[in-house]
């Protein structure tokens, strides 16, 4: 399968004003991608997270905007899909609001759901229903998984007060921490002091790969390597271009391995938009992980009128 990612332009889905697309979940299965995503929606007076999916067989037009979850408990942050023996796992958090809150409370846990197809899936289940347990952390909180499998074991990153935590589980049905006396990667790593979220782990190679969401005004996407999940190094943050159709910045990226696909890793993220929760969906490639091609349309800026082309004009530099 070969995609044209020159017919790709930002954002690839936009569902507002009714509903706004959030965290995806990026997986490539039988000639189509699947976008599992956050679906944010306000509904009399209370913020409602569900979990959707869409289709796309070339990243450029999305389909079958489909509804997994509604209940209550507010699933959604899907993290990835794992494939492991015989069947997929969609990690995700409950994000339970309180009434006249914004954020989903103390009760926010980690779950899991199964498939076979990616079709059909089951019931959700909770990881850790006491929360988080670690030392470091005071609160129980747990929000934005990712499901890791290596040397045998299942390890799940998390969020819980501004910091990643790590569980691990021999068979998905006990967990522990695995980093109880300190978080992997808090405010004291980032470059500049920012908390941090939306984790997303991928072996590349003889090394793992972090890109994780610092929490600052502008967002952005940073970057850290490891050799055993628990120590991270190298953390930076990725140079975006802004991008014009979300103000606040990218966040919440997920990167994906479609070499065989397109030549490239891609990422798919969210921009963020004015008002609470308020984004859309783009997609970026990269052939190293640290240079992005965020693809967009050209545009002059506001203050300088069209002009008819010309050999001497300089074409300006995309704001995606």
């Amino acid at each position: 399968m070969s995609i044209d990612l020159d017919r790709i332009r930002n954002p690839v889905f936009d569902r507002e004003p009714g509903c706004s697309a959030r965290d995806p979940a990026l997986v490539f299965h039988d000639g189509r991608f699947l976008c599992f995503h956050s679906a944010f929606e306000r509904r009399k007076g209370r913020n409602r997270f569900f979990l959707d999916v869409c289709e796309s067989t070339d990243l450029a037009a999305w389909t079958r905007f489909r509804r997994l979850t509604t209940s209550m408990e507010n699933f959604s942050s899907p993290g990835n899909v794992l494939r492991t023996a015989d069947r997929w796992l969609l990690c995700m958090q409950s994000y339970p609001v309180p009434e006249g809150g914004l954020h989903g409370g103390e009760e926010s846990r980690l779950w899991l759901m199964e498939s076979r197809d990616l079709e059909t899936w089951s019931e959700p289940r909770i990881l850790a229903a006491e929360g988080c347990r670690a030392a470091w952390a005071k609160s129980r909180r747990q929000i934005d998984p990712c499901l890791v499998e290596h040397d045998g074991r299942f390890w799940c990153f998390y969020k819980t007060a501004g910091a990643l935590g790590l569980l691990v589980s021999d068979d998905l049905e006990t967990w522990k921490e695995a980093s109880p006396g300190r978080p992997v990667l808090s405010k004291a790593d980032t470059p500049d002091g920012s908390t941090v979220e939306n984790p997303c782990v991928l072996r590349v190679e003889d090394r793992f790969m972090m890109f994780f969401a610092p929490c600052r005004e502008g967002r952005g996407i940073g970057v850290a390597a490891s050799e055993d999940l628990l120590a991270w190094r190298g953390v930076h943050y990725l140079d975006f271009p802004p991008l014009v159709w979300a103000p606040g910045g990218p966040t919440a990226a997920m990167v994906l391995d479609a070499r065989a696909e397109c030549g490239n890793w891609l990422m798919a993220f969210h921009g963020e938009r004015p008002g609470p929760f308020h984004a859309a969906m783009g997609v970026a490639w990269s052939r190293d992980l640290e240079h992005w091609t965020v693809p967009c349309v050209p545009r002059l800026p506001p203050e300088v009128p069209p002009q008819p082309p010309a050999a001497s004009l300089v074409t300006p530099r995309p704001i995606c």
